[in-house]
């Protein structure tokens, strides 16, 4: 009654599902146990609201990415939530919580890789309204692939959901041009994240609130720089929640620099890596990124360590696609072992270090424009994604219980010298990137850069236009002041035939300045002389403060 649909759609519905036998599972009816509601599939439907501003951080979440289009991931993934669901299982007593989460599918639902990996691991699926809409009107299945059962008295609590899918298998950018129900990234990152916090609320009551036993495996579509179904790269899009990730590299030939760029283009936008996995093709592709990984040991501060898996079985029959499947299984169980302890060991990393900073900034750090005996809340910014900060909260003694990641919007825009949005945020991560690429630092004075000339063009022919003729650059704005002043004196002192004084006469002249009261120009110390007396340049605060200039009220408007 709830779904919006009419009683034929619904009957129509039915008959999909009774002839889908593996679907009979995960979508009975409209709210079936354990599956989560399938809405009415309007085209104009809103999208949705974030069940929380925040991201549950006391599971490890990690995001599958791709060095390039069929790499292995769905099948890594598989072996990932396979071993993790099973990790400290026995008979009777169920393992790890797995979520494994694919946001774009095409080729929906003849290809489904959320029933590869349900099938891997003996537990089962889940839809969103927009991949269910394609359940409704779809005559013809697909083969569901065989359960690969490693041991029938283990039953993995493995859930695998498909959220938003088309039924041409092309790129997401193009499904959605050749078949429409666009998603927009904002609706894909809310409902990513509302899905990871339902998920993780409705298991830590299974786990008696122990979080630390919930996975979520997120399985992106094809390589890093792929599109979204926006066209927007999806790096970009789910940047915005800055999960850790895990890397396929690629064995084939040509596959170390794609392995490598894609490795760069996470690092350049922020993103962590923990591990770099391979499917060996025969041509030790791994054994040269390992060597080439070492490069980037230092801004992460520890190695990223490539893994090498068995080479993926060929599917010449049902039967024995599944047994080659379970082989290949075994056989990678001593890597798969050494990938979830590396996993895991990021993921406490991660959430020891957060959990301390407030303390250690207490007793390290001194700040600006702050009375520390007054300080008993430390802010700790784990990233920024366009004008938001991802701050830390934790609970308990330890700060890590109900650990979670909030947005908390920055108001004072970084002091006014951040105010990009999260589409401009990679521009300004890009432009930095190509400076630092090919300058590095350059010693200014007597010298000229590309950069530096277009960038005084901009200037002379915007703000000084009329009025300026030259450009003086300086890194940082108490510095730029203290450039103006001495510009100023210089050029008073040229104007008024000055100059030619001898020294000892120049130094009995005192010069001042008008300035506004309140004003503020920086914290050095010829900055801090031009401005009116206040609480910040007192005796207590300042003993070498002097003012030099003429303090004039600012203007100010009142209602008559």
């Amino acid at each position: 009654p709830d779904s919006g649909k009419s009683l034929e759609e619904a009957e129509a519905m039915q008959a999909v599902v009774q002839r889908r036998s593996w679907a009979v599972a995960r979508c009975v009816a409209w709210r079936a146990p354990g599956v989560r509601k399938m809405s009415s599939p309007g085209g104009d439907k809103e999208p949705p609201t974030y069940v929380s501003r925040s991201i549950p951080l006391a599971g490890p979440s990690y995001v599958v990415w791709g060095s390039g289009t069929d790499v292995g991931k769905t099948l890594i993934s598989a072996a990932l939530c396979n071993f993790l669901g099973r990790a400290g299982s026995t008979p009777g007593k169920p393992g790890s919580s797995v979520f494994y989460y694919k946001p774009v599918q095409t080729g929906f639902p003849e290809d489904s890789d959320a029933d590869t990996v349900a099938s891997v691991c003996g537990g089962h699926t889940e839809f969103g309204d927009h991949a269910g809409q394609l359940l409704a009107v779809s005559g013809d299945v697909g083969n569901f692939p065989d359960m690969v059962d490693l041991d029938p008295s283990l039953k993995l609590d493995v859930t695998a959901r498909t959220e938003f899918a088309w039924s041409h298998p092309v790129s997401p950018h193009l499904a959605v041009q050749m078949e429409g129900r666009a998603v927009s990234d904002d609706e894909l990152v809310a409902m990513m994240l509302q899905q990871m916090t339902i998920y993780s609320n409705e298991m830590a009551h299974k786990h008696s609130g122990d979080r630390s036993k919930i996975y979520t495996i997120v399985e992106t579509a094809g390589a890093v720089n792929s599109p979204a179904p926006s066209g927007r790269g999806q790096g970009d899009v789910y940047r915005a929640l800055r999960l850790p990730g895990i890397l396929v590299g690629d064995g084939r030939v040509g596959g170390i620099a794609s392995t490598m760029s894609a490795m760069e283009s996470l690092i350049l936008r922020g993103m962590d890596v923990s591990c770099v996995i391979v499917h060996d093709k025969g041509f030790r592709n791994e054994a040269a990124i390992a060597e080439m990984m070492k490069s980037f040991k230092n801004y992460a501060g520890y190695s990223v360590p490539v893994f090498v898996l068995p080479p993926i079985p060929r599917r010449r029959t049902q039967r024995a696609g599944s047994a080659a499947l379970r082989s290949w299984i075994l056989q990678c169980h001593d890597k798969l072992t050494k990938i979830k302890n590396k996993m895991d060991q990021d993921h406490q990393r991660r959430l020891a270090r957060l959990a301390a900073s407030s303390h250690e900034a207490l007793t390290t750090l001194w700040w600006p424009f702050t009375q520390h005996d007054l300080v008993n809340k430390v802010t700790v910014i784990d990233s920024r994604h366009g004008e938001d900060w991802w701050v830390y909260k934790g609970d308990g003694e330890d700060g890590v219980a109900g650990a979670r990641l909030e947005t908390v919007f920055d108001g004072p825009a970084s002091w006014w010298t951040q105010g990009v949005d999260e589409k401009l945020h990679i521009v300004l991560n890009r432009a930095i990137a190509y400076g630092a690429g090919r300058y590095s630092h350059v010693l200014f004075p007597e010298n000229a850069t590309e950069v530096s000339l277009e960038l005084a063009s901009r200037l002379l022919k915007g703000v000084g236009k009329g009025w300026a003729s030259r450009v003086f650059y300086s890194d940082n704005g108490s510095t730029a002041v203290e450039v103006a002043i001495k510009m100023a004196l210089r050029k008073y002192m040229h104007d008024h035939k000055l100059a030619s004084l001898p020294e000892q006469d120049l130094s009995k002249l005192e010069f001042s300045v008008l300035g506004l009261n309140g004003s503020y120009h920086g914290d050095t110390l010829a900055a801090m002389d031009v401005q009116a007396p206040s609480v910040f340049t007192g005796a207590k605060q300042m003993p070498w403060y002097k003012p030099r200039g003429d303090w004039l009220p600012p203007p100010t408007l009142s209602p008559q």
